[in-house]
């Protein structure tokens, strides 16, 4: 590893290696990676799951289980879409095993129109529309939307066809836009 006595400056696969290590630089590489990544790990855990609480937990088990991986040996070129892909595994069994569903109430079509919409409220109309869809057609959205990643990354991370990635996007964003369309309709 070339020596660099910035650690901002180490590449994602330098700061695997680093972790790999039983020092201070392993410690700050794990502090480099977390600044780096962690705000849009908990973005994607948390509008993948649409919990809070729990995706606090989920959170940290990522991190847990991605030091583990770098100190066995794992060495990602990439660390964010590994990063996602731990996320999304522990997002599934949380799935699997809470078989949480979030029930559509139709009271929420009866939102009072108003012509100046605060971003919170388009914030849950967004949020209500994410949680109509299905799980993987919402994870393709939220991967997509909120962490700006190609359907070819997208492909790669679920393991699923390219065909596959966009046909289920495709669906999501249309079925969303049914449900919003109501919303931003102005009666004139």
């Amino acid at each position: 590893m070339k020596r660099i006595t910035n650690i901002s400056e180490l590449s994602d696969f330098e700061l695997c290696l680093a972790l790999s290590q039983n020092n201070k630089k392993a410690e700050q590489a794990f502090t480099e990676i977390y600044n780096r990544y962690s705000n849009k790990v908990f973005a994607y855990i948390l509008r993948t799951i649409n919990n809070r609480t729990d995706a606090k937990d989920i959170f940290q088990e990522v991190f847990l289980r991605f030091f583990d991986a770098c100190k066995n040996g794992t060495n990602a070129t990439n660390i964010l879409p590994y990063l996602i892909k731990i996320a999304r595994n522990i997002c599934l069994n949380y799935i699997r095993d809470k078989k949480t569903t979030v029930p559509f109430d139709e009271s929420i079509g009866f939102i009072k129109s108003s012509i100046d919409v605060e971003k919170s409220e388009i914030s849950e109309l967004v949020t209500n529309a994410l949680s109509i869809l299905d799980y993987q057609s919402r994870e393709i959205f939220v991967l997509h939307h909120y962490q700006n990643l190609t359907f070819n990354e997208i492909s790669d991370i679920i393991g699923e066809s390219l065909a596959f990635v966009k046909t289920r996007y495709y669906r999501g964003k249309e079925k969303m836009k049914t449900f919003l369309t109501p919303y931003f309709k102005k009666d004139y």
